[in-house]
């Protein structure tokens, strides 16, 4: 059976009506479709990908790979594809995620390869969880003052979040950050 849907509702309806069920279900999640609040969204799927004979298959662009890192602290259970993998790769993934079992994770080469990459060169370019939910909350158009008394969090801890983003990402001004998170959370 296959099912595609731009609609947020219908996808969770599907995964609360199959999750009991004992069938065999992929769950195809493109992080650019969901909704604006991905980190919520993504919660709420945590736990579909923990039944036996669900996989949940996260399909990562090349502005999310700061969040990678984070995406899979968040859903360890989940299977990573990057959306431009050679033919030859994305065939290799999904015959690997057929003989998966439940405990087992597939990456596409790509995401193994960036992983490689930032471990061996030392780079911290990953955004952490409490960084992608200010960013998120940013771009609604909130300040600081207005979330810190929204989430009973101080305002330094959130200003200390951001400045500590805008430096690792070597941005000096809110423009420049607000057209960087459009950039990694479009």
């Amino acid at each position: 059976m296959y099912a595609a849907s731009n609609d947020y509702s219908q996808l969770m309806a599907l995964m609360r009506d199959n999750s009991s069920h004992e069938r065999h279900l992929w769950l195809f999640c493109d992080l650019d479709s969901l909704p604006r609040e991905r980190f919520h969204a993504l919660h709420l799927m945590k736990g579909f990908c923990q039944h036996k004979n669900k996989k949940l298959i996260i399909l990562l662009n090349e502005h999310n790979m700061p969040l990678f890192i984070t995406l899979y602290s968040l859903l360890p259970d989940a299977h990573w594809l990057h959306k431009h993998e050679s033919l030859e790769y994305a065939r290799r993934f999904f015959q690997d995620l057929l003989h998966k079992q439940h405990n087992g994770n597939c990456f596409s080469d790509s995401l193994t390869q960036y992983t490689h990459n930032r471990l061996r060169n030392h780079t911290d370019d990953a955004i952490s969880g409490n960084e992608w939910w200010l960013m998120e909350e940013i771009i609604k158009g909130k300040s600081l003052s207005q979330i810190s008394s929204e989430v009973n969090v101080d305002v330094r801890r959130l200003s200390y979040i951001k400045r500590h983003l805008m430096k690792r990402l070597n941005i000096r001004n809110n423009i420049d950050l607000f057209a960087a998170i459009k950039g990694i959370i479009p």
